[in-house]
């Protein structure tokens, strides 16, 4: 509920979970966000298989719980590389040039009525209840350019090349595994926080992660041209979170970190300790 408060208008927020419990979290961030703020719930592949001498399948997921306080978030569209079977498989056409291309259809749902979508292209109507995706004059461009594929049958269809496209839309099954050889027990892939950071926040946005442990959010963060706050209880952690910042390596892009660390103490609670690295040329 606190987070709540905290969040901007325009913020989100990621609970990451184990998957025993995760299903239970759920109906809470349901309660407090509201279902309809509900995005994703992501699967994300943490390790190779194991074979434990168990009865019942090896666990190599967890679960984050993707939530927003508005219906207007964030949303930075994420794109990931077209595999070499992707290239393959969605492009499967080659030009004169050998570059890998697809076609879509040029029409889509919906009839329009004395429209410039529903004019004739080359003496051709769109198909019944379809309108062509753009006005004619494009198509007539498209067409000059040599953008269009023309079928036996005299069907047009949009070209689509490869090397033009940003990648493939990201899922909500990510393969983001742990560290093999992390520096804090729940230390996080640095891939998975640069996704979500770049992703649901803007360059001066603020990124709070308040179970901070390794610092990975952090650094994501400050690498990433975000303002950042980090919470944790345990020492160890603001060790290890300092030491990872000050790995960081400043150059034209990317300033070196400057942070301050804030001890708290917070009654009624099993430490009565929290430590926040926060960027020092924050607001106050």
């Amino acid at each position: 509920m606190l987070l709540k408060m905290l969040l901007s208008e325009q913020g989100s927020i990621y609970l990451h979970i184990d998957y025993k419990i995760g299903h239970y979290v759920k109906i809470v961030m349901d309660e407090i966000f509201g279902a309809e703020n509900f995005r994703n719930d992501i699967t994300r592949i943490k390790c190779n298989p194991k074979n434990f001498a168990r009865k019942g399948y090896g666990n190599i997921k967890d679960l984050i719980l993707f939530y927003s306080k508005s219906e207007c978030p964030i949303w930075n569209e994420p794109k990931m590389p077209y595999t070499q079977e992707d290239k393959t498989k969605l492009f499967p056409k080659t030009d004169k040039n050998g570059k890998r291309y697809t076609t879509i259809p040029l029409h889509a749902p919906g009839e329009t009525q004395n429209g410039n979508t529903s004019q004739a292209f080359k003496g051709i109507l769109p198909p019944k209840g379809r309108h062509w995706r753009t006005d004619v004059a494009t198509l007539e461009l498209w067409d000059k350019q040599g953008l269009i594929e023309w079928s036996e049958n005299g069907n047009p269809r949009k070209k689509i090349y490869l090397d033009e496209q940003e990648g493939k839309r990201v899922q909500d099954i990510w393969e983001m595994k742990d560290p093999q050889y992390p520096l804090y027990p729940t230390e996080k892939n640095a891939d998975l926080l640069n996704l979500i950071i770049k992703t649901s926040s803007n360059a001066d946005s603020y990124v709070l992660d308040c179970f901070c442990g390794s610092g990975t959010t952090l650094k994501s963060a400050q690498l990433l041209g975000r303002f950042w706050i980090g919470i944790d209880q345990s020492e160890q952690a603001i060790k290890v979170s300092a030491k990872k910042l000050d790995s960081i390596t400043s150059d034209i892009f990317t300033p070196k970190p400057t942070y301050e660390l804030i001890r708290c103490e917070i009654e009624n609670t099993t430490t009565n300790i929290a430590f926040v690295a926060r960027q020092a040329d924050m607001l106050p």
